[in-house]
């Protein structure tokens, strides 16, 4: 069986997807069936872009993974049901202006004429539907708005929609890019040593009932009326989280080195 079709087999997608709704609905079994996660980093294993090692870690061996990963999945998935796709790079910006390479891997998406974001690897901000372009802001999970603003011709910015204002969580541009771009951002990300993912523990799930977001000793979950935070004490305050909430296929030293090194104040 192809790595694609074992990947979908394993979050429960048997019929052909034919429009956004079964996208939206690609995107949802992804999210609730695959963890975001640096664990694999932060213990020094190399991280595969070949589509077979990134099915074989996430799916089979259940240790998570990060955009690079997550948004290869979904764009080879929609490249497999005929949908015409783009895979894109934008720089990562959490509403700041700052000077920060590309880093982010997404998926653009045409169907119909119209153009869509399809992005199941931003972390626990990741939106669980097709982002349409367009003036009007796409409803989400728990009634989380996004929007797409066009800078100028070219240039764009995928905003969160917030009570005081947009919220900008990247910037990009439709450019033209390539599996060795990909593996360059992904190069950076895993190894240098002022990115995110090298000095910090960040893990995330979105089902339809909750969002889980841990990131070093801070453990939140999200619902619809509530936002519940964690502080992470004990080591086996954060085993329980790993295996329970994220399902996360880890070996007791492993937690005790994460707890150590990122946790544990």
């Amino acid at each position: 069986m192809q790595a694609i079709e074992r990947y979908l087999k394993s979050i429960g997608i048997e019929d052909t997807l034919k429009d956004i709704a079964d996208v939206n609905t690609l995107i949802k079994k992804h999210l609730q069936a695959l963890s975001f996660c640096n664990i694999p980093i932060l213990l020094g294993q190399e991280i595969s872009l070949e589509l077979g090692e990134i099915v074989s870690k996430m799916v089979e061996h259940k240790r998570g993974g990060y955009c690079f990963e997550h948004n290869k999945l979904i764009y080879e998935a929609l490249n497999y049901f005929g949908f015409e796709v783009q895979a894109l790079f934008g720089r990562v910006l959490n509403n700041q202006n700052i000077d920060v390479p590309k880093t982010h891997r997404f998926t653009l998406l045409t169907f119909e004429g119209e153009k869509y974001i399809v992005d199941a690897g931003f972390s626990f901000m990741s939106p669980n539907s097709a982002i349409k372009f367009s003036r009007i802001p796409t409803k989400t999970i728990f009634d989380r708005d996004y929007l797409i603003k066009k800078i100028d011709a070219n240039n764009f910015e995928l905003a969160m929609v917030r009570p005081n204002g947009l919220y900008a969580l990247y910037s990009f541009d439709l450019a033209k890019y390539n599996e060795r771009d990909f593996e360059m951002g992904n190069f950076y990300s895993s190894k240098h040593k002022d990115a995110t993912f090298v000095n910090n523990l960040v893990l995330s799930k979105i089902t339809d009932e909750k969002i889980c977001s841990l990131k070093n000793n801070s453990y939140h979950e999200i619902s619809k009326d509530s936002n519940e935070e964690k502080t992470i004490t004990t080591q086996e305050e954060l085993s329980s989280i790993l295996k329970n909430e994220f399902n996360y296929n880890i070996s007791d030293e492993e937690i005790k080195y994460l707890f150590e090194k990122f946790v544990k104040e």
